[in-house]
């Protein structure tokens, strides 16, 4: 039966057996039983078989220095959410989505990706109309990245898995762009991009914004389309 449903040979059987001979015995009826070390063994397996099977991701994935210090920024809770955090998660990831689309409408930039081209129109001159239109644009924009990432992981890495947890945890990788939004519309709106030193300090800041949501992201993919690290991080690049 064993040969049958093993598909290997008599002679690997009686190894294995062998091997295990310290744990196992068999008896007087032919039939093979648990030694008290086999049985020890075994229940200790079994009382830690969810550490055993499902290691703690971020200890496994995430232990060099960087990493790290990057997880100390990273909202873990959020985006590797349980099933009844999944309602905050959403509710967030709205405002993200909200905020950054309003922030975005404001500041008359075009979205891409993680990255913003600036209007052909003056600040001042924005429409209210083209306001509406960009800040739609964001959402949009937040879609498309999404099925992008989604679509490649699927394709090249055959990972199907968490699409609707991944959905629902995407914006927050836009956080850090919120952020830098939100200062660039103060910056803009009080003239002081007319500054060279200060246009100098906004190339820095989205800079460092967009580094971050590229963290993000990275993170978001590993831990919900369970790639390795160093596959999510070509993915963030590449896009």
């Amino acid at each position: 039966y064993l040969k049958k449903e093993l598909k290997v040979s008599t002679g690997t059987i009686y190894h294995h057996l062998d091997t295990l001979s310290h744990l196992i015995e068999q008896r007087d009826d032919k039939k093979y039983y648990l030694t008290e070390l086999g049985s020890h063994a075994y229940n200790s397996l079994k009382d830690n078989i969810n550490t055993i099977i499902t290691p703690d991701f971020s200890k496994k994935e995430f232990s060099s220095p960087i990493l790290k210090g990057l997880m100390r920024l990273t909202p873990k809770k959020y985006i590797n959410y349980e099933s009844n955090q999944m309602i905050y998660t959403i509710i967030i990831s709205i405002m993200i989505a909200l905020i950054g689309a309003i922030f975005c409408g404001l500041n008359g930039l075009f979205p891409l990706f993680l990255f913003f081209g600036q209007s052909i129109i003056e600040f001042e001159f924005i429409e209210p109309i083209l306001q509406i239109i960009l800040a739609i644009i964001f959402i949009g924009n937040i879609v498309f990245f999404f099925l992008i990432n989604e679509g490649i992981c699927r394709i090249i890495y055959k990972k199907k898995e968490n699409t609707l947890k991944f959905l629902i945890s995407f914006p927050i990788i836009l956080f850090p762009l919120d952020i830098y939004l939100i200062l660039h519309f103060i910056l803009f709106s009080t003239g002081s991009l007319n500054l060279p030193a200060v246009r100098i300090l906004d190339n820095v800041l989205v800079i460092l914004f967009q580094v971050l949501s590229l963290w993000l992201l990275t993170y978001n993919l590993s831990v919900n389309k369970k790639l390795k690290i160093e596959n999510s991080l070509i993915i963030s690049l590449l896009i």
